[in-house]
């Protein structure tokens, strides 16, 4: 299985790299930091993966020492989702967010259903993800399974 996965906390990143590297074997997962690399790269290898995971915020850029990044993007993921749907792009999406709720004011659950409408062939669901408690690996598993049928 190949994985692209966009997300900006590397702790997140590593956690779930290491989670998902270890219960699916011959699992590559390639990185992106921000909402236009990751979208570059989705646009011109998206016939390459079998499934996007997906931030909802993020920054424009990569942050660098010479770069801060660029504005911050709250709903970086929904667009990138939009973007998707206008390309024909058919790769498979799971958001993964930390945040109940976001700058806008914006539920995960609204954006849950919002997704399921907009981007149905896209969109197959979300994970808490939590540092203190583990229940977002089941969620995961269970998502990533859904692909497998």
């Amino acid at each position: 299985m190949k994985i692209l996965f966009i997300e900006d906390h590397p702790l997140k990143q590593s956690q779930i790299n290491k989670y998902v590297s270890g219960k699916f074997l011959n699992c590559e997962i390639e990185t992106k930091n921000s909402y236009i690399s990751g979208l570059k790269e989705l646009i011109k290898n998206h016939n390459t993966y079998d499934v996007l995971f997906l931030d909802i915020s993020m920054p424009n850029y990569d942050i660098s020492s010479e770069d801060s990044g660029g504005d911050w993007m709250p709903l970086a993921g929904k667009n990138i989702l939009k973007e998707m749907y206008l390309r024909d792009i058919p790769t498979k999406a799971i958001v993964i967010t930390m945040h109940g709720s976001f700058d806008d004011g914006t539920k995960i659950t609204e954006l849950d259903a919002d997704f399921q409408k907009e981007f149905p062939d896209n969109y197959i669901g979300y994970v808490y993800y939590s540092q203190i408690n583990e229940d977002w690996k089941e969620k995961l598993y269970q998502l990533l399974n859904t692909l497998r049928k």
